[in-house]
């Protein structure tokens, strides 16, 4: 495809996304759309709250009845009641670990559906966000928080709710059962306990803005690895000998993704080291003071009840401990899902329709209409300064050639784009058979059109795979066929395994010139109305241009094509001729009318052509006719 930011000469950019904004204060319903994740496995969850109260209630069940065992059954010496109370502890920790059986496996299902869904959502999202985006937004970035960002949410949506109702359950059960023994020992248990929950509070907003800036750390770890590791990196390193420049940057920023993170966990280590060692100290405290109660008769409290108290107390400072250790996990994972949630936010800037027009491909001549365009890349598309298409209108008829020329940063790209509706207008419209290209779907239209670039984008899999991008119904019948119109079947079938054959990244085991012969067979099996040609040939040498010139022909017969130009002899034999400046048409006409009387182009023409031929005898294009072109093209100037 057209390169995405590539028009006005290079100059065009994006804001950078969200994630680099300056540390602001968690909005407020980041929690609440967190919880709505949810909604769709509510029953589910319902199943894993149930399982979690039950296994509440049945756990403070055990330490009463040894409290019942203590005072009651040894003193009376009744070995039956004393196999009953036994026998209904051992059925309650057996029903109990069913119970945890259940509530992990519907855990964990839920957790992980709501962890595919998020995963989903996003990458879906992302399709439809602009070129402009992805054009501005370095792909590690992207990437990060596609895998990073939402992998890293796993334990809250896996874990935290169900540790959440879990641990709160077992502690409000716990409070109330210690409350009914002794309110006295209650408040020396639980005194100090609102200090714990006021640092933990403050630990965890510490946190969440470490947890921030450790996963802006990992987008650019990811990133610059992506970019460096890719063949096109590996090979720039290599010729220019940066090998050692770039593992320094690497080391650089590998080096700050370990100091964040490393404050990131260690924050707050220090507090719940003091919260588990005065939990750890609570139950001598309680014996002493349940002693001191005893010894003077105070309390109304019994050897058992101080027995049963500090078994319940114990099952209580770990669930306790856990909440508020969870709630700065949690704290922090609100930053996670601010990252996420920024990019859902995002408003794709192309929509379909509310009430599209329907296409019938059959009937679509492909005649391209624009009238009166207006286009600009502002602030709002990524760049500073304004630039674009003014007051643009022409006609690329339908089944004829259409060839945009002019200098670099003219606006030729910029026209594919608005024609492939990468981007949408700002004044007039693009048509095609007079459907207003926001008519219809980005589906139809994408059925219509079809892009050949001078980098064609191949997928690491194989030649059969990428062909059937076109055509995912495609038979190998269909391949061969499309192979050959492209000229590329001999070259495949020659290789050990065909169309099996994998490509590499970005088709790099391919030259450049069966790349470009494999994008075009793509394009033949996809059988557009109107197909866009951004400088096919003009990184090519002469006998892959050719080729790649004789495969074109085929796939142009009978279609409309409008080719971006920036060598002329791809265009001489153009039906139409667009000379484009400054985002104007400038001149119009076919080559001879506009050698003879355009300044523009005889100077473009001139800088690639030591001569302009005078006798231009007439050429007869794959059978239809059109206008002159010299038998032979003249040579690049050297």
């Amino acid at each position: 495809m057209m390169q995405a930011g590539h028009s006005g000469g290079g100059r065009m950019g994006f804001n950078r996304p969200p994630a680099d904004a300056p540390e602001r204060p968690v909005k407020r319903d980041t929690l609440w759309r967190t919880f709505a994740l949810y909604r769709p496995y509510r029953r589910r969850l319902a199943g894993v709250i149930g399982s979690v109260l039950i296994n509440a209630g049945l756990g403070v069940v055990p330490p009463l009845l040894v409290a019942t065992i203590i005072d009651d059954v040894i003193p009376s010496g009744d070995t039956q009641k004393l196999l009953t109370i036994v026998g209904v502890m051992l059925g309650v920790t057996a029903v109990s670990g069913l119970f945890n059986l259940l509530q992990a496996h519907l855990n964990t299902r839920v957790g992980l559906s709501v962890m595919r869904d998020l995963r989903g959502r996003l990458y879906s999202h992302l399709q439809r966000q602009p070129v402009s985006f992805f054009a501005g937004t370095r792909t590690g970035e992207i990437q990060s928080r596609l895998t990073n960002d939402v992998t890293n949410t796993q334990l809250v949506l896996t874990d935290t709710i169900s540790t959440i109702v879990s641990n709160a359950a077992i502690v409000i059960a716990s409070v109330i059962a210690m409350a009914i023994i002794s309110w006295q020992l209650s408040l020396v248990a639980l005194g100090v306990t609102p200090i714990f929950v006021f640092f933990t509070v403050k630990v965890g907003r510490r946190r969440r803005r470490l947890t921030r800036e450790a996963q802006q750390a990992v987008a650019e770890l990811t990133a610059s690895a992506g970019e460096t590791l890719s063949v096109s990196g590996v090979m720039l390193a290599k010729t220019f000998g940066r090998e050692r420049e770039q593992l320094d940057r690497f080391d650089a920023t590998n080096e700050e993704l370990t100091r964040v993170s490393v404050r990131q966990q260690m924050t707050g280590r220090g507090f719940f080291v003091l919260v588990q060692t005065f939990f750890g100290m609570a139950p001598a405290i309680v014996w002493f003071v349940g002693g001191w109660l005893l010894f003077n008769n105070s309390g109304g409290i019994s050897v058992g009840d101080i027995v049963a108290f500090t078994a319940i107390q114990t099952r209580l400072l770990f669930p306790l401990a856990g909440l508020l250790n969870r709630g700065v996990d949690v704290t922090s994972a609100l930053a996670l899902f601010e990252r996420i949630f920024e990019y859902l936010d995002l408003e794709p800037e192309i929509k379909d329709p509310a009430d599209p027009v329907p296409v019938d491909r059959t009937s679509i001549t492909g005649e391209v209409a624009f009238s009166h365009v207006g286009f600009k890349y502002d602030a709002a598309r990524g760049v500073e300064d304004s630039f674009g298409l003014e007051d643009v209108t022409f006609t690329a008829a339908a089944g004829k050639l259409t060839a945009l020329v002019g200098p670099s940063g003219s606006g030729k790209t910029t026209m594919g784009y608005l024609m492939s509706r990468l981007y949408d207008v700002d004044e007039g419209g693009v048509s095609i058979d007079n459907i207003d290209l926001r008519d219809m779907t980005q589906r139809d239209l994408s059925t219509l059109v079809s892009v050949v670039s001078q980098d064609p984008f191949l997928f690491h899999a194989s030649i059969g795979d990428n062909l059937r991008y076109g055509d995912p119904s495609a038979s190998e019948e269909d391949l061969a066929v499309a192979a050959r119109a492209a000229q590329i079947y001999d070259t495949i079938d020659g290789l050990p395994e065909g169309f099996d054959t994998i490509v590499g990244e970005r088709g790099y085991r391919l030259s450049g010139g069966e790349r470009q012969r494999v994008a075009i067979a793509r394009a033949v099996l996809a059988n557009p109305r109107v197909l866009l040609l951004d400088e096919a040939t003009s990184s090519l040498d002469t006998q892959s241009e050719r080729l790649v010139q004789r495969a074109l022909g085929e796939l142009m017969e009978g279609r409309t094509t409008v080719a971006i130009a920036h060598r002329l002899s791809t265009i001489i034999a153009a039906d139409q001729i667009l000379v484009v400046l400054n985002g104007r048409i400038v001149d119009r006409g076919n080559f001879t009318e506009l050698v003879s009387r355009s300044g523009l182009f005889r100077q473009l023409y001139e800088e690639q052509f030591t001569a302009i031929p005078t006798d231009l005898p007439p050429l007869e294009r794959d059978g239809a006719a059109s206008h002159s072109r010299p038998d032979r093209v003249p040579e690049p100037a050297d």
